[in-house]
């Protein structure tokens, strides 16, 4: 592919995402074979940079933005739609920092049209409180539907899973203003998502692409894999979703499947070697 190719995330000052960058960097350089100049790690402001030297002596950009809103911490993802260092490229891929690439991604951009991403693994919100939301919203139509992947249970067919997003241009400038507006429409109305509210940043997505009318490809499920759901369904992972089912020395647990505890050891040795080299 000829197209210029972009792939981000956002870190927090915890040092828990910070180990999560370090493995999401680590596995996009080594595994995944992403040249350094396609990898832009966001630091949010107060976030100590120095210990990212390592990456930006390879070429990896490092950039500081500003929190997104302090009533939800989770939504620091979106300080990145603003970014210089992402707003040329042709495809930019965002992602959660607890993302481990298991594989070579091109194939994670095969029909891509506008927007490409995974259904919840489980239906939070559920489809008849998404028909509240779109109420609430002044939608006059009914949301589509879907069947989360993991449970099965019915959802809006653009809740999508927040660790993966891939965005062609067109797509990142358009989501520019109409996701951040949705985001702070929903924290400026906690009632609406209730208990939910954790998932603010998923479900304004869900009504920034219904709105602008954004074409989604719905990614099967190995390109954002959930090694933390109890009994996970077979596959061969590209991306695993760890979220934070890791071992006390910071690696991936296997998960009882042989084809995913394949990728996991594999992503378990690279991290180990670098971290014996770094030592």
């Amino acid at each position: 592919m000829n197209e210029t190719v972009k792939f981000s995330c956002v870190v927090d000052g915890s040092p828990r995402y910070r180990h999560q960058a370090w493995i999401w960097s680590t596995t996009l350089l080594r595994i995944a074979r992403r040249q350094p100049h396609e990898v832009v790690m966001h630091l949010v402001e107060g976030v100590d940079g120095r210990e990212f030297d390592v990456l930006r002596d390879l070429g990896v950009e490092i950039r500081t933005v500003p929190p997104f809103d302090e009533r939800h911490p989770y939504s620091n993802k979106l300080s990145q739609l603003h970014s210089e260092a992402l707003r040329d490229a042709d495809l930019v891929v965002l992602t959660d920092c607890d993302i481990a690439f298991a594989d070579d991604v091109d194939s994670l951009f095969a029909g891509l049209e506008m927007i490409a991403a995974k259904t919840v693994d489980l239906a939070r919100p559920s489809y008849d409180h998404w028909r509240r939301i779109f109420a609430a919203a002044g939608f006059d139509s009914e949301p589509g539907l879907a069947l989360a992947t993991h449970s099965g249970e019915p959802t809006f067919a653009r809740n999508f899973n927040g660790g993966v997003y891939v965005l062609t241009r067109e797509a990142f400038a358009a989501l520019g203003s109409a996701w951040p507006r949705w985001n702070r429409w929903l924290l400026d109305r906690p009632e609406i998502l209730g208990d939910l509210t954790f998932h603010t940043d998923q479900v304004a997505f869900g009504l920034a692409t219904h709105e602008l009318g954004l074409a989604v490809y719905d990614l099967p499920p190995r390109f954002n894999y959930p090694t933390h759901l109890v009994d996970p369904l077979p596959a061969d992972p590209v991306l695993l979703h760890y979220h934070q089912h890791l071992d006390d020395a910071g690696y991936l647990r296997p998960v009882g499947h042989d084809a995913v505890d394949a990728k996991i050891r594999r992503v378990n040795q690279v991290l180990a070697a670098e971290r014996h080299a770094a030592s």
